[in-house]
């Protein structure tokens, strides 16, 4: 048989195995599950540390399956200390923070009846831990594959961001959930363990303006609207940086 043939056959067999073995094997690469939760202790937090990471999780998971979860009042921002909103009622500076809150989870594409408002559960006017525990077997029970996003347990200087982190740690530890993530701020990058550090970055035109637009939610001051760009006053810098890199890092828990 003519060289020239044999060569043309072996090769079209090639192509055909290649083939089959590409569309008979499956892999999920994803670290998410099939549903996914994010737990922010206060506004904007899921905008500066998990915006990225919320995008790629409505991209793999779709927006019916991700789900963001308010964990704190957040009136204790040095902005609302002002003399200016001494009159205000503790509920009403929440009210403000909320309408910042709802607008940035929106443009990120959070779907409105998957946005869980703890403090408008919880009627103490401070933070509970419980009810942020509660909401997250809930989830564990409602789903068969849930990924429990939180902040981190162990790089942050702000304890309420490490006590958010160590609320889903231990029920990880605990094994009462199955998987959880992490997400921290960018400086603590170098603290994290190659095999433990996944990082997202949103590269597309539409995934920038995403989180753009997210971040001018934070900015938006419009007295007709009640909106007075408290998120991005108290921390202008890290919306800064965030529209200049566009990432979120996470970590996986270390047991």
């Amino acid at each position: 048989m003519n060289k020239n043939l044999i060569t043309l056959i072996v090769s079209f067999l090639i192509i055909l195995l290649v083939g089959f073995i590409d569309k008979s094997t499956s892999y999920d690469t994803s670290n998410f599950g099939d549903t996914v939760v994010f737990y922010p202790q206060h506004q904007d937090d899921e905008t500066l540390w998990a915006a990225s990471a919320i995008l790629e999780a409505i991209q793999e998971r779709g927006a019916d399956n991700v789900y963001v979860v308010l964990v704190s009042y957040g009136t204790g921002i040095k902005v609302l200390k002002d003399e200016k909103y001494s009159q205000l009622s503790n509920m009403q500076k929440y009210e403000y923070r909320e309408r910042e809150f709802l607008d940035a989870v929106k443009q990120l594409g959070v779907k409105q009846e998957n946005i869980i408002l703890l403090p408008r559960i919880n009627n103490s006017e401070s933070t509970s831990f419980e009810l942020m525990e509660q909401t997250a077997l809930n989830f564990e029970h409602r789903f068969k594959n849930v990924t429990h996003v939180a902040h981190t347990y162990k790089y942050d200087w702000h304890l309420q961001h490490l006590k958010n982190g160590s609320v889903i740690q231990s029920l990880y530890n605990s094994g009462k959930i199955k998987h959880a993530l992490y997400f921290i701020k960018p400086q603590y990058e170098k603290d994290i363990p190659a095999q433990e550090k996944i990082v997202y970055k949103s590269q597309s035109p539409t995934e920038k303006n995403k989180i753009k637009n997210a971040c001018m939610a934070y900015k938006l001051i419009d007295e007709n609207m009640q909106r007075e760009g408290i998120g991005y006053q108290s921390d202008h810098k890290s919306f800064e940086k965030l529209m200049n890199k566009n990432r979120s890092i996470l970590h996986t828990p270390n047991v």
